[in-house]
């Protein structure tokens, strides 16, 4: 038995083959697959053991993988086969297309001569065929379709940073950086501050920032360590679908050096039309002109110079 699907995705297909290599992560990326280990693994070569949702039962297997990486295809075959069947194997493959790439996976299975008792409902093989042949279908379909959705999410995060050396002591610095309800008085695009919560590691609070002829609010979680601050946004502005990041405060001999880090995923609604690497630098530029702001705040309310 045989099948065949694939999917189009606006991606090069470079990063598409590292995701069908990171076999570790297909847990969080394919939504049938509820484990997945490497048990060995070489250039050309992976082992592998899987768990993974068939229709309304929960199978396991292990599976030898050839890796052609000059044309982005693996090849594998199941050596400890799915409990249904006397063999399965089938190939990954990636091609590059003008929008992207094409994503192709097949496979090509026999069911096993002895099938009762395996899973609820299958005592035959002819029923046993119709149950894998749907568990194939549908799984490929969902994997396939939830590689395309990563890559094309992947394609719109972003990752940057903006730092400044100032010559201020650390911890007046970072005490700024912490005290979120002074942002008003301190930062020239804070208009506005609820702090909602704040038990001095954890924090959650609503800023009102002034983006052009607009106010944004601006809801951050934040967790606040000795030199450092992480934070969310759990729902950023409609330029974005994800936003977080950290501010690092250290001492070096040229002064304190102020590190404010960010990553984010673009929307592609908000964005359509725009090229995606035209539009993290927009984002970019906007958020570090924010960033350095505060560090330039900082340094004037505390007194002193600042240096690039």
């Amino acid at each position: 038995m045989k099948t065949d699907h694939s999917i189009d995705v606006a991606c090069p297909a470079d990063p598409a083959f590292r995701v069908g290599l990171d076999v570790s992560r297909w847990p969080e990326i394919f939504p049938p697959c509820l484990a997945a280990r490497v048990l060995e693994e070489t250039d050309t070569r992976q082992k592998i053991a899987l768990t993974a949702r068939a229709n309304d039962a929960v199978l396991s297997w292990e599976s030898e993988r050839a890796i052609d990486r000059d044309n982005r295809r693996i090849s594998f075959a199941q050596s400890k086969p799915s409990p249904l069947v006397q063999f399965m194997k089938g190939t990954w493959r990636f091609e590059p297309s003008d929008a992207g790439c094409t994503i192709t996976l097949t496979h090509d299975f026999e069911i096993a001569d002895s099938v009762a008792g395996i899973v609820e409902g299958v005592t035959t093989r002819e029923e046993a065929a119709d149950f894998m042949m749907r568990s194939v279908e549908t799984n490929s379909r969902k994997e396939l379709a939830a590689v395309a959705a990563r890559l094309e999410r992947e394609r719109w995060r972003h990752a940057f940073a903006e730092s400044l050396v100032l010559t201020q002591p650390a911890a007046l610095v970072f005490r700024l950086l912490r005290d979120a309800a002074c942002w008003p008085w301190l930062l020239p695009h804070c208009t506005g501050m609820e702090v909602l919560y704040d038990d001095g590691t954890y924090q959650e609070f609503v800023m009102v920032v002034q983006v052009g002829e607009t106010e944004e609010r601006i809801r951050s979680v934040r967790i606040v360590s000795a030199d450092r601050i992480d934070y969310f946004q759990p729902a950023p502005p409609p330029a974005l679908t994800e936003h977080r990041g950290r501010w690092t405060v250290t001492e070096t001999e040229a002064g304190t050096e102020v590190v404010s880090w960010h990553e984010v995923v673009l929307s592609p609604a908000f964005w359509a039309g725009k090229d995606p690497e035209e539009a993290k630098h927009t984002v970019e530029t906007a958020i570090n002109r924010n960033s350095l702001g505060t560090m330039q705040a900082i340094a004037a309310k505390l007194g002193g110079p600042d240096h690039a």
